[in-house]
């Protein structure tokens, strides 16, 4: 390797970290007062609603960095008193933490629970149930006290696996069948963990000789291996071609719809309805809507799911409909 290609490969290396070391250090101020997990889950429980909540609208002159309940049309405290933490209404009850304590709060702001000690919330897995104290669980849609929750049992044995040859290539094998492709490929991404003939839904992205194809477990040839790149992205499969767009498809009702195409490569998927996923250009985030608009600014950091971002000091809180809000700042 020359002086000149050991220089760029070096730089490019140190972009890629930079970038990646930026987009954290942008979240991680805000780690030790804000459980993201927690935020990200009940950001996606909420609908859009007529109320949230911030550090940052203080109208009162209060400097103190507290959380505050706010009528979202006038800007005004809907209680006037604040909390240590607090995180958006979902359905009838919010999570806040006052005195060092955590509780849950209906709508008029009454406490349905308070907890007895400082224990963190915990949510349940499956029905995302709030856990205080390490054992009480309150549902926050309706914020009814629950007994117990659901443990899910071991999935149902799959009806498909995929196999790897001894000289590194990949099949996909049919339960007491086997090979359902004639030949080889180099490799077969699933959409899900497990693959079932019940739904014949999921699709597999198989590659060989550097293309990608879209088929079906039983087989079925939905697109021809001939796609310079592909990958899944929550709902959707996303493939590259000869005009050097990503093609962005859904699958349902045993037919591929096209949604749309474009230059933009989503990196992640998100939780609204209508944004295919998150993208990032020029070291910035941003989300790409199904019609093919972006946010009218670009942010440090955006989630996973699309939940909250981050610009500057200062995180927000994405709705359903990608509008967002200051919820709390550094």
């Amino acid at each position: 390797m020359n002086l000149q290609r050991k220089i760029s490969y070096t730089v490019l290396i140190l972009l890629f970290f930079s970038g990646s070391l930026f987009s954290q250090n942008s979240i991680s101020e805000f780690k030790d007062k804000i459980d993201l997990y927690l935020l990200d889950n009940f950001v996606w429980m909420t609908d859009n609603d007529t109320v949230f909540v911030s550090n940052l609208y203080d109208y009162s002159g209060d400097s103190s960095r507290e959380f505050y309940f706010y009528n979202s049309k006038t800007r005004q405290k809907i209680f006037p008193y604040g909390f240590e933490m607090a995180y958006p209404f979902v359905g009838k009850t919010a999570v806040v933490k006052y005195k060092n304590r955590w509780g849950l709060i209906d709508r008029s702001g009454r406490f349905i629970f308070y907890s007895l000690s400082s224990y963190p919330i915990k949510l349940t897995s499956y029905e995302k149930y709030a856990v205080f104290d390490e054992v009480t669980r309150y549902d926050v849609r309706n914020g009814i006290f629950r007994e117990s929750s659901i443990y899910c049992g071991e999935p149902a044995t799959p009806d498909y696996f995929i196999s790897k040859s001894p000289n590194g290539k990949y099949n996909l094998i049919e339960v007491n069948k086997g090979p359902v492709f004639k030949t080889d490929v180099d490799s077969i991404i699933s959409k899900k963990d497990l693959i079932y003939k019940s739904t014949n839904q999921d699709l597999l992205i198989l590659k060989k000789k550097n293309k990608y194809g879209l088929y079906l477990p039983d087989g079925t040839e939905i697109l021809k291996i001939k796609f310079e790149h592909a990958k899944f992205i929550g709902n959707y499969v996303m493939l590259y071609n000869e005009n050097s767009k990503w093609n962005y498809y859904t699958y349902e009702n045993n037919k591929l719809n096209l949604i749309l195409s474009t230059p933009l490569e989503c990196i992640t998927p998100a939780y609204q309805a209508k944004i295919i996923g998150v993208f990032k250009k020029d070291n910035k985030y941003n989300l790409l809507k199904t019609n093919g608009e972006t946010l009218p600014e670009s942010f440090d950091y955006i989630s996973d799911t699309a939940t909250y971002g981050v610009k500057e000091n200062v995180l927000v809180i994405f709705d359903s409909e990608a509008n967002y809000y200051n919820y709390a700042e550094k």
